[in-house]
């Protein structure tokens, strides 16, 4: 029997891709997608940047980090922040 291994998902992907988010409340954040190293830069409002690891997921996005989490599908997010409030958002543009 030989061993098989599964295909690169990220293989095809541009190596960054960034997105400006909208959120119901108003707020918004950046964050560029770096599918070389499965991780994100993530920058709020108050100019405060956080890296975030790629989290394994079976379809969508999942990063999280310092107690950030970061999850979705299509344009569409959730924003976890540390003090457990979450943020429904949307990809601008």
């Amino acid at each position: 029997m030989g061993c098989s291994t599964l295909p690169d998902m990220r293989a095809g992907l541009p190596p960054m891709v960034s997105r400006n988010f909208q959120c119901d409340n108003g707020s918004r954040f950046w964050v560029r997608f770096d599918n070389r190293n499965d991780s994100a830069l993530m920058r709020l409002d108050d100019d405060l940047e956080i890296r975030l690891a790629g989290q394994p997921v079976a379809s969508g996005i999942h990063y999280a980090g310092f107690g950030h989490d970061l999850r979705g599908k299509g344009g569409e997010v959730v924003l976890t922040r540390p003090t457990g409030d979450s943020l429904r958002c949307t990809a601008m543009g």
